[in-house]
C-alpha cells in the first residue's frame, strides 16, 4: 500500500480510525444484547446488516485511497484509474443504504421502547422510517445504476454512456437526510424527560443522546459542504454524460468520500450506545450491587413472558395517574421484590438496553405527584399551569406575550429573509416570474387559515405554535433540492409552503395576543406585537443585503442561499422543542362564551335591523385587511420603478440607494406600529385607523400626479408615509379581534385569509397598468382605489358606535380613576 501526505494520507487514516471506532461500539452491542441479556430485538440484527454495509464502503475508500483519492490527477498513475473508479463506485452506491439500515435500527428500537402508549414516539417512528425506507431505496437505486450502460460508472473507455451527475442528486437529498436526523433526535425527547430517573441520571441521559444525534447532524452538514465545493469546483452542478469528467474529482471529491464515511460510522456509534448499559454494569460491580437492592421499574421494554408478576397499572383500577400536561403517563412496574441475594447474573438478563431503570424510591422523587392539579409536570421541573389567558391582568400576561413575541420575531425573520432569497434566484428570467414567486408565499398564507382555524380548536394555541415550527422547517429544507436542481416550480411549491407557516404564526399569535390580558389593551399589544415581527424583518433585511447575500452574482450564491435556509430550519426545529415543553395559557371557546363581559361591541345588535353587527364588522374588517395588505405589496414591488422615473424627469440622483431606501422603509414600517400602539393609549383606535386610511389615499394621490423637483423628495414623502400606511393591516386586526369575543380564532383565519388575497393578487393587476401608454405612475391608481375601499372599515367604525369599543381610551380611564380616588 502507497500512500501519500497530505489529503490522500487524511481520507485513509480519517475512513480507516472512525470504521474502528465503529466496530468498538459494535462488538460492545452485541456482547450486551447477545452475550448479557440475550434478547436481541430486529434492531439489533439491522445494526449488523449497517456495519456490514459500513465495513464495505469504509474498504472501499480506504482501498480508492491506496489509489490514488485524494491526488491531484497528475499524481494518478494510469494503472490506479480503473481500481480507483470501481473503488468510488462501490462507496458511492453504499452510502445510502447503510444509512438507511442505520436510521431504521434506531427507529426499530424507539418502537420497541413505544410498545406502551407513548403515541407521539409510535406514531412519529413509524412515519420516519416509512420516510428513511422509502428515501433510501430511491437513492440507492438511482445511485447504482447512475450510468447507463452500468458499466460506464467505473469504466471510462465505454462510448456514448449517458450518466447522471449523481452528486447533484446527492445534494437534492438533503432534506430527507436532515429532516430525519432531526425526527429521530426530536422523537424520543418527551418521554425521556419523564422517565422515573433521578435528575442527575436523566440529565446525563439526555445529554448524552441530544449531543449524540446532533454530531451526526453536523457531520452531515460537512458532507455536504464538501459535496457542494467539489461540484463547484467541477463546475459541474447539473450534467449529463460520463461518470467522470476529468481525474482531478478525485481530489476535488475526497473530502467528500471522507465525510461520507465518518457520517456512517458514526451513525453506527450512535445507534449502539443506548444498548450499552448491561456491558456497563458487568465492568462496574458497585453499580450492579446497588441495583441489587429495590424495586426495578422497567418503562422502556415490555415485559418478557418470564416476568409474571409484573402488572399493568394502566389496567389497574386503583392505580395512579400521572400527567404530563394533558398527557398520561404509563408505566409497568414489577410488582414484586428482587431479593438482595439474586444474583448480578440474573438481573443483567433481564436488564433492559438503555439507562432505563430505576428503584422505587428515584420513581417517587421522580414522578409528579398525581393530586396535584394546578402543575405541569416536565421531568426536569414541575411549573404551575398557567390560569385561563382571559382571567389574566397586565403584569400576569407579560412574560406569555413576550414569549409569544419570539415567534413574531422569527415570522418576521423569515418573511423578509425569503424575499430577500427570492430576488437572488438566478432561474428567475422574467417580470411575471418574479411576480409569481413572491406572491406564492401570499398563495400560502390563503391556504394557511383553513389548518390554522382547525388547529386552534383541537390543539389550542401551544400545538398551533408547534405545528407552524413545523410546517416551517419542511418549507425551506424543500428550498435546498429547488437550488440544487435550478427548478422554478419547487421554489414555488417552497414559498407556498412557508407562506402556510407564516400564516400559522400570524393567526395564532395575533389571537394569542387579543385574548391574554386586560381587553382595554388589547390594540396596543397587538401592535407591539407586529412591530417585533418587523424589528425581525429589518434585522433580516440588514443581514440579507449587507451580510449573507451582498456580492453573489454567480452560481456560488445559491450555496450561501441553501445554507442560510439550513441553518433557519435548525434554528426553527429547536425553538419548536422548547414550545413543546413551554406551558401557555389557553383560551377555549367555552372560556370566551362564558365572559362576555370582555366584548368591545354589542354583537346582539343588528345593522338595518337584520345583520348582526358582528358579522357586519368581520365581513369589513375582511375587506379591510384584502385592500391594505394588497395596496401594501403594490407600493413595496413597484415603488422604484417609481422613483426611477422620478429620478429620470428631474434629472436628480437619490441620496439612498435602492437597497437603503427600502431597509429604511422597513425601519419606518416598525416605528410606526410601536407610535401607534403609543396613541392608542390617548386617542380612540377607530380615529386612528381612519386616518391612517386618509393617508394612504392622499399619498397615493401625490404618486398619480407627482409634483416632485427632485428624487429625494419623493423618498422622504415615501418614508414620511410608511409611518402610518405600514401599520394598517395589523390595526384591522387588532381592532377587529378585539370585540370578537368567542368568534376570535374564526375572525384571525378569516383576516388572515384576506390579507393573503390581497397580498397575491393585487401585484398582477398593477403589472399589465405599466404596459398603458402613461407612465408607470398612473399604475399607482389600483392603489388609490384600494386604500378608498378599505376606508370603509374606520367610517363603520366611527359611525356604528355599537361595532367597537365607545368608552374613553386607556390612559384617560387610568387618570379619571386616580382623581376619583383624589
Amino acid at each position: 500500500m502507497f500512500l501519500h501526505s497530505g489529503r490522500n494520507a487524511g481520507v485513509f487514516i480519517g475512513a480507516t480510525v472512525t470504521f474502528i471506532l465503529a466496530c468498538v461500539f459494535f462488538a460492545a452491542r452485541i456482547i450486551s444484547r447477545f452475550g448479557i441479556v440475550k434478547r436481541p430485538g430486529w434492531d439489533d440484527y439491522t445494526i449488523i446488516l449497517a456495519w456490514i454495509l459500513a465495513f464495505g464502503m469504509s474498504t472501499a475508500i480506504a482501498f480508492g485511497a491506496s489509489k490514488g483519492l485524494g491526488l491531484h490527477k497528475e499524481s494518478i498513475q494510469t494503472s490506479w484509474v480503473y481500481p480507483l473508479l470501481v473503488s468510488r463506485y462501490v462507496a458511492v452506491v453504499l452510502f445510502h443504504p447503510t444509512l438507511m439500515v442505520t436510521k431504521s435500527s434506531i427507529l426499530l428500537l424507539y418502537l420497541s421502547i413505544a410498545h406502551y402508549p407513548q403515541k407521539f414516539l409510535r406514531i412519529g417512528s413509524y412515519v420516519t422510517l416509512a420516510i428513511v425506507l422509502v428515501g433510501g431505496s430511491v437513492l440507492t437505486f438511482i445511485t447504482a445504476f447512475q450510468c447507463s450502460p452500468v458499466q460506464a460508472a467505473y469504466n471510462l473507455t465505454i462510448q456514448n454512456s449517458r450518466c447522471i451527475a449523481i452528486e447533484t442528486i446527492n445534494l437534492a437529498s438533503v432534506p430527507v437526510n436532515i429532516a430525519t436526523d432531526l425526527a429521530i433526535l426530536i422523537l424520543p425527547i418527551p418521554v425521556l424527560t419523564t422517565l422515573p430517573l433521578p435528575m442527575r441520571r436523566k440529565t446525563i441521559l439526555i445529554l448524552s443522546f441530544v449531543l449524540g444525534v446532533i454530531f451526526v447532524i453536523v457531520v452531515d452538514v460537512a458532507r455536504i459542504y464538501y459535496v457542494q465545493l467539489a461540484i463547484s469546483s467541477m463546475g459541474q452542478l447539473v450534467s449529463t454524460g460520463p461518470s467522470i469528467h476529468s481525474l482531478e474529482y478525485f481530489y476535488d471529491g475526497s473530502l467528500a468520500l471522507l465525510w461520507s464515511a465518518v457520517e456512517v460510522n458514526v451513525a453506527i456509534v450512535c445507534a449502539c450506545v443506548p444498548t450499552l448499559k448491561p456491558l456497563v454494569k458487568r465492568w462496574m460491580p458497585k453499580a450492579r450491587e446497588k441495583r441489587a437492592h429495590g424495586d426495578t421499574v422497567n418503562i422502556l421494554r415490555p415485559p418478557s413472558s418470564s416476568q409474571a408478576g409484573s402488572v399493568d397499572i394502566r389496567r389497574h383500577k386503583g392505580g395512579p395517574r400521572y400527567q404530563q400536561g394533558s398527557t398520561k403517563s404509563q408505566l409497568t412496574i414489577s410488582s414484586h421484590l428482587r431479593p438482595a441475594a439474586q444474583t448480578a447474573e440474573n438481573q443483567e438478563q433481564k436488564e433492559i438496553p438503555m439507562v432505563c431503570s430505576a428503584t422505587a424510591a428515584d420513581m417517587e422523587h421522580a414522578l409528579p405527584s398525581p393530586q396535584i392539579e394546578s402543575a405541569t409536570y416536565f421531568g426536569f421541573i414541575t411549573m404551575e399551569r398557567p390560569k385561563c389567558m382571559l382571567d389574566m391582568g397586565g403584569l400576569e400576561s407579560v412574560k406569555y406575550c413576550t414569549l409569544v413575541a419570539t415567534i413574531l420575531f422569527l415570522e418576521g425573520f423569515l418573511s423578509v429573509m425569503l424575499f430577500a432569497v427570492n430576488g437572488k434566484v438566478l432561474i428567475i428570467k422574467n417580470p411575471i416570474q418574479v411576480t409569481g414567486i413572491s406572491s406564492a408565499s401570499y398563495g400560502g398564507i390563503v391556504v394557511g387559515p383553513f389548518l390554522g382555524y382547525y388547529l386552534l380548536h383541537h390543539v389550542g394555541f401551544k400545538g398551533t405554535f408547534v405545528t407552524a415550527l413545523g410546517v416551517c422547517c419542511i418549507g425551506t429544507l424543500m428550498f435546498w433540492p429547488s437550488g440544487v436542481l435550478h427548478s422554478y416550480p419547487g421554489f414555488i411549491t417552497s414559498n407556498v409552503v412557508v407562506g402556510i407557516a407564516l400564516a400559522l404564526f400570524d393567526i395564532s399569535a395575533t389571537s394569542f395576543l387579543t385574548l391574554c390580558g386586560p381587553p382595554q389593551f388589547t390594540v396596543s399589544r397587538v401592535l407591539v406585537g407586529q412591530g417585533v415581527t418587523l424589528i425581525g424583518g429589518t434585522l433580516s433585511f440588514l443581514l440579507s443585503a449587507k451580510v449573507f447575500f451582498a456580492h453573489m452574482d454567480t452560481a456560488r450564491s445559491m450555496i450561501a442561499i441553501q445554507w442560510t435556509y439550513l441553518v433557519l430550519t435548525l434554528s426553527t426545529a429547536l425553538l419548536g422543542l422548547l414550545f413543546y415543553y413551554v406551558p401557555l395559557p389557553e383560551a377555549t371557546d367555552s372560556d370566551m362564551r362564558s365572559r362576555q363581559q370582555r366584548l368591545q361591541m354589542y354583537p346582539l345588535q343588528k345593522l338595518f335591523s337584520r345583520i348582526p353587527v358582528a358579522f357586519t364588522t368581520l365581513a369589513l374588517a375582511v375587506l379591510a385587511a384584502f385592500c391594505s395588505a394588497g395596496s401594501l405589496v403594490c407600493i413595496r414591488r413597484y415603488i422604484g420603478s417609481f422613483l426611477s422615473t422620478i429620478s429620470t424627469s428631474t434629472q436628480t440622483s437619490p441620496n439612498l440607494a435602492a437597497l437603503d431606501f427600502n431597509l429604511v422603509l422597513t425601519a419606518m414600517y416598525t416605528i410606526g406600529h410601536f407610535i401607534l400602539a403609543f396613541l392608542c393609549l390617548l386617542i380612540p383606535p377607530r380615529l386612528l385607523l381612519l386616518f391612517a386610511f386618509g393617508c394612504g389615499i392622499a399619498f397615493t394621490a401625490l404618486l398619480v400626479k407627482p409634483e416632485f423637483h427632485s428624487v429625494n423628495t419623493a423618498q422622504y414623502v415615501v418614508l414620511f408615509f410608511g409611518l402610518f400606511l405600514g401599520p394598517i393591516p395589523n390595526f384591522c386586526f387588532a381592532i377587529t379581534l378585539g370585540g370578537m369575543g368567542r368568534w376570535t380564532k374564526l375572525a384571525a383565519c378569516l383576516i388572515e385569509m384576506g390579507c393573503g388575497l390581497g397580498a397575491s393578487a393585487s401585484p398582477f393587476i398593477m403589472l399589465a397598468l405599466p404596459k398603458a401608454p402613461n407612465s408607470v405612475q398612473y399604475s399607482f391608481v389600483v392603489v388609490i382605489v384600494l386604500f378608498s375601499t378599505g376606508a370603509l372599515f374606520p367610517l363603520y367604525l366611527n359611525l356604528v358606535r355599537a361595532s367597537g369599543p365607545n368608552g374613553p381610551p386607556p390612559a384617560w380611564r387610568i387618570l379619571g380613576n386616580v382623581f376619583q380616588r383624589n
